[in-house]
């Protein structure tokens, strides 16, 4: 009977746990306090250069940044960043659209432009 009660009670502190600490990271990401405002303009002035913006919303503010490693899969250009952890932002699509906003690569310390990835 003591078994049970552990059992029930770890399951039920387990469960509590991932979902409490589940909905503080998505908390902090809408919320754009995250730190990475200025790779996202950076970013979004990219985008607009190459004109890719017509894809994209306007609300390049709410843009989520990611870390990833940069690898083949990216246009890098500059190849001195393949295999490092770098910032990725993606842009939200217009409705309707046919093709994506290509993912930027941005370099963490300079928020420089380093690469990206067209999409579908």
């Amino acid at each position: 009977m003591k078994k049970a009660i552990l059992y029930l009670v770890l399951a039920v502190f387990s469960t509590l746990l991932l979902v409490g600490c589940s909905g503080q990271q998505n908390t902090e990401s809408q919320n754009g306090a995250d730190g990475h405002d200025g790779a996202r303009e950076i970013a979004w002035d990219f985008v607009k250069a190459n004109g890719w913006h017509h894809t994209a919303s306007e609300k390049w503010q709410s843009a989520e940044v990611t870390k990833v490693v940069a690898n083949n899969n990216y246009e890098l250009l500059d190849e001195t960043y393949d295999g490092q952890e770098v910032l990725s932002v993606t842009f939200e699509d217009e409705q309707n659209s046919v093709v994506g906003t290509p993912l930027i690569l941005i370099e963490p310390d300079t928020n420089k432009v380093i690469g990206y990835m067209p999409t579908e």
